[in-house]
């Protein structure tokens, strides 16, 4: 679908493009109406006018349709599809990260929190999204929270994933914690995403 609508931004005609179409077009126009004028007796001011406008119409239409209009409407359709497509998808994702059992969250570069899923929420006690501008020094111990910023900073700088195992002070039990960027448009990091299991169980 992606390479569908980038096909159809490349159909698009430059608009550079189209202006020097549209002057030669009406430039063509002009020589077909004086060649016309050059076999046919003249034509009186009003006469001359419409043959004009009739010419030039002709000439413009199907130039403005396949150059303009087609490539546009197909654009559209394309941007449609694609947007449907990503509702869905966003739909299905956020089904099933609200569903899982583990904790899943975001947070920018401060360490604030962008998104909880449900697990996560009903961990730190938030039954909607008054988690938004809180912090996760907000919620965990100093200690806990200089080894997480640690952790998100160097995400930032390496672009890469990290993943270790890390004992809640909340609560005592083990969690494998996976961060991992998440990218712009311009593919730059704008948050990380982290996902922590429960791996208590497999301590006994």
């Amino acid at each position: 679908m992606r390479e569908n609508s980038k096909s159809s931004v490349r159909n698009l005609v430059d608009p550079a493009t189209l202006l020097i179409v549209i002057i030669a077009s009406i430039f063509a126009s002009g020589a077909l109406v004086h060649l016309i004028l050059s076999i046919f007796p003249p034509l009186s001011i009003e006469n001359f006018a419409l043959l004009d406008a009739a010419i030039l119409t002709i000439i413009l239409f199907p130039v403005m349709y396949f150059l303009v209009f087609k490539p546009f409407r197909a654009y559209i359709e394309d941007r449609r599809r694609s947007e449907e497509a990503l509702l869905v998808s966003e739909a299905r994702y956020r089904s099933l990260v609200e569903s899982t059992d583990d904790s899943i969250y975001l947070v920018n570069r401060k360490c604030e929190y962008l998104f909880m899923n449900a697990k996560h929420r009903s961990r730190l006690g938030f039954f909607g999204e008054e988690y938004m501008g809180k912090a996760y020094g907000d919620f965990h111990s100093p200690e806990e929270t200089g080894r997480f910023r640690e952790d998100v900073e160097r995400v930032f700088e390496t672009g890469e994933p990290l993943q270790h195992e890390h004992r809640s002070q909340r609560d005592g039990k083990y969690f494998l914690r996976t961060l991992s960027p998440i990218r712009g448009l311009q593919k730059e990091i704008v948050g990380v995403s982290v996902v922590s299991k429960n791996v208590t169980q497999l301590k006994d």
